[in-house]
């Protein structure tokens, strides 16, 4: 089964690693980093898998949520990042 993921995180201090953390969500499956700390995942892993992946990079005290998305709207939307997340969302693996 695949999973269309919104992932969002906050990462405190001390340890504030995020080279790590976007590797780490970006290995998950094809990506866009929709914001700074928001990405968009096509992945074969639950929400459930891909929190445990990328939370084993993070430091306790950093907050990461996953949410399945099954529908999204985004305002104001630049036409560039709407292709992106629907390329994303659509293709085929």
């Amino acid at each position: 089964m695949a999973y269309n993921l919104f992932i969002v995180f906050d990462l405190d201090k001390p340890g504030q690693n995020y080279e790590a953390v976007h590797d780490r969500i970006k290995s998950l499956g094809r990506w866009y980093h929709a914001q700074q700390s928001f990405f968009y995942v096509h992945t074969a892993l639950s929400p459930e898998q891909a929190h445990r992946h990328v939370f084993a990079v993070m430091d306790s005290n950093d907050k990461l949520t996953v949410v399945d998305a099954t529908g999204a709207w985004m305002y104001p939307a630049p036409p560039a990042d709407v292709e992106a997340i629907n390329r994303v969302w659509f293709e085929v693996a």
